[in-house]
């Protein structure tokens, strides 16, 4: 066993060693220690903050301003890396988790873009009737839940546990097949547009010059 499972792990050590090899720093080592202690502050805050939020402890107001300011943290150090590694970014060992840790900044940015816009219309709303407080208490209600999809950031502090990589391998893949199967189902629902409108735009022109025959009159 140990020397079926040796060359194994030689492998993936080469690999990672042809990784690291590949990579040069340009102007931050998004592979350095340092840059990886940046990245679990930014964790640990965005956590704290979002434990504050859910007690309801202090101004929300302040919350919600380092909720906002850790989200525009998390992207720089999202295109820090993407500028850093360049294509690297996208086939290194770690893909997964980078594809990941771009869900997670893509979800929080939405979800800051759509928190200020709804606070916008709940601001406009006051005084225009119950059906604009409620549509409005509908967009907080996914805000909340795209909110808590946030904390999948944790599961970067714990990527170094082969069954935290698995979860997250087999949880992007499900996504990746969802994602191809949605294409190839808008493709269909295309084409069977595009069908059904040339058939009925055919038939149009062909009853403005031809005229269907009448049915036999039964006496």
């Amino acid at each position: 066993r140990l020397s079926g499972s040796l060359p194994c792990k030689m492998a993936a050590a080469k690999t990672d060693g042809d990784d690291e090899a590949l990579y040069q720093p340009t102007f931050v080592d998004v592979e350095g220690a340092k840059w990886e202690k940046f990245g679990y502050i930014l964790i640990a805050c965005s956590t704290f903050i979002m434990i504050m939020q859910a007690l309801g402890l202090g101004p929300s107001w302040v919350w919600v301003k380092a909720d906002d300011a850790t989200t525009v943290l998390f992207t720089f150090e999202l295109f820090v890396r993407i500028f850093e590694k360049g294509y690297l970014f996208f086939t290194e060992n770690e893909k997964n988790w980078n594809f990941f840790d771009s869900l997670v900044v893509a979800i929080s940015l939405f979800s800051m873009v759509a928190a200020a816009k709804a606070a916008q219309d709940a601001t406009a709303a006051d005084g225009h009737g119950s059906a604009s407080n409620n549509a409005a208490m509908n967009k907080m209600k996914v805000l909340r839940t795209l909110r808590l999809l946030r904390l999948l950031r944790l599961f970067r502090v714990l990527k170094g546990i082969d069954k935290v990589n698995q979860f997250v391998d087999l949880g992007l893949n499900t996504v990746g097949v969802a994602f191809i199967a949605l294409i190839v189902l808008a493709g269909i629902v295309c084409l069977l547009s595009t069908t059904a409108v040339a058939i009925w735009a055919a038939a149009s022109a062909w009853l403005r010059t031809h005229s269907l025959p009448s049915l036999p009159q039964i006496e």
